[in-house]
């Protein structure tokens, strides 16, 4: 099957769609209230903190009973009244009891965006409120400068009432100390060295 190339994508897609493009295709794309979203793709060093993280996060104790860390996974936030889904640079979720099955947003516990100058504010902005909307409980934005340094790691609780994230902590001093879902500290060098 000849992959389709992504200017022929529509620009509205139902979830049957996206299930029926060439897995090629498919990672290339995200789809947000049913219209095709084609993303950029990571710097190595990008990819290199996002991986290290996961890495980080899975050696970690943690209060759930059964955890699953991945990089590149999508996350069906919702399917009415459009179709969404987002693949987080890090996702910590719930162990799903099908082989194979893709976690959706009710299981996710934290995401991470790995957040360069140029994809700041989608992060901070559109995807802060779309993982709050359905429930996320916690939402890590790594903050990565022009040389790709983590400047800083914005750590936002959900105020589930609000259904917002609060930012609860700042994390600069070369530490990211968790206590929620995982329980315990990363060395922020660690992850750019």
């Amino acid at each position: 099957m000849p992959i389709q190339p992504l200017g022929s994508l529509p620009h509205v897609m139902s979830e049957e769609q996206y299930r029926q493009l060439p897995e090629a295709v498919a990672r290339e794309i995200e789809v947000v209230h049913g219209h095709v979203i084609v993303c950029e793709s990571p710097t190595p060093e990008h990819n290199r903190i996002a991986r290290r993280l996961a890495n980080e996060l899975e050696r970690l104790p943690t209060t759930e009973s059964c955890i699953r860390v991945d990089t590149d996974v999508d996350v069906v936030l919702w399917r009415v009244p459009r179709f969404t889904f987002r693949r987080p640079d890090v996702v910590v979720y719930r162990c799903l009891d099908e082989p194979g099955s893709q976690p959706e947003a009710h299981d996710a516990l934290i995401v991470v965006e790995v957040s360069s100058p140029s994809t700041a504010a989608e992060d901070l902005l559109d995807k802060k409120a779309q993982y709050a909307r359905v429930g996320i409980p916690l939402y890590l934005v790594i903050m990565l400068n022009e040389k790709y340094e983590i400047g800083e790691v914005l750590e936002f609780r959900l105020d589930a009432h609000a259904r917002e994230y609060r930012l609860h902590r700042l994390h600069r001093d070369g530490l990211l100390r968790l206590e929620h879902v995982v329980v315990g500290e990363i060395v922020l060098s660690d992850l750019v060295r």
